[in-house]
């Protein structure tokens, strides 16, 4: 799952009077004439001070508006270069554009619009989740596990950062080093990380620990887990489907 972070810039919000240089775009953009206001904010956007393309750019995120903001955003530091006092608010606006097209699993899209968030923002714990995320679902998995690692080394105790390194160890073969991620994940509350729990303990014939940790999935998490269990045994290639032949697991899934 891609990590969110706020799209907009860090301007604080303040009265809007007719005179100010946004004032114009914000009409339009309550007006709902978004292709006007886009015109309109990239005219400014071209020369304006730091302030005033932080209040801009807050107005299309204030609204939802990410295909908007992060082309705005881009069209500025192509005609301005990096600002520093504009970093935070391009990177995430960037960021949210590629959360978007994770979402819609268009991943060769996300790649490179991360890629220039993590230049100017490289620090970011979320956008380095986020970049090892999509380097996971392209395959990439040195990449994917470069990046898990640097996160988990800043947040260590955080369960989404532990499933997506286990992710990247079973996706990448390493099934065994695995488990003890979506143990940790799982653990912490995670369904998700109970089921690739489950798939990597069935995969290295560790039958009696994934009984355990099905009854455990089942009771924590007793709605989610029956779901997530049924879509899995529907699927004939599931590791899941060696507990068929168990007597002890078959009452867990029938």
């Amino acid at each position: 799952m891609p990590a969110i972070d706020n799209a907009g810039g860090s301007a604080e919000n303040a009265p809007m009077d007719f005179d100010h240089p946004v004032a114009a775009v914000i009409l339009a953009l309550d007006a709902h004439e978004v292709p006007h206001a886009r015109l309109l904010a990239r005219e400014l956007a071209a020369d304006c001070d730091s302030q005033t393309m932080l209040v801009l750019g807050e107005a299309f995120a204030e609204r939802g508006l990410v295909s908007p903001l992060a082309d705005l955003w881009q069209y500025r530091w192509s005609r301005q270069g990096p600002v520093e006092v504009e970093a935070e608010a391009y990177a995430l606006a960037i960021n949210a554009l590629a959360v978007e097209h994770m979402r819609e699993m268009r991943f060769d899209e996300a790649r490179p619009l991360l890629l220039k968030a993590l230049e100017a923002l490289p620090q970011n714990l979320a956008l380095i989740q986020n970049f090892a995320s999509c380097s996971l679902e392209l395959g990439e998995f040195q990449a994917a596990l470069d990046g898990v690692n640097e996160a988990v080394s800043r947040a260590p105790q955080d369960p989404a950062l532990h499933e997506l390194r286990g992710r990247v160890l079973y996706q990448s073969g390493d099934v065994e080093l695995s488990v003890p991620e979506f143990t940790q994940a799982f653990d912490a509350g995670r369904a998700s990380a109970g089921l690739w729990l489950l798939r990597a303990l069935c995969l290295d014939a560790r039958i009696d620990e994934a009984i355990e940790d099905m009854e455990k999935l089942l009771a924590e998490h007793p709605e989610r887990g029956k779901a997530m269990l049924d879509l899995e045994f529907s699927d004939p290639g599931s590791p899941l489907q060696i507990l068929r032949d168990d007597e002890r697991a078959r009452p867990l899934f029938e």
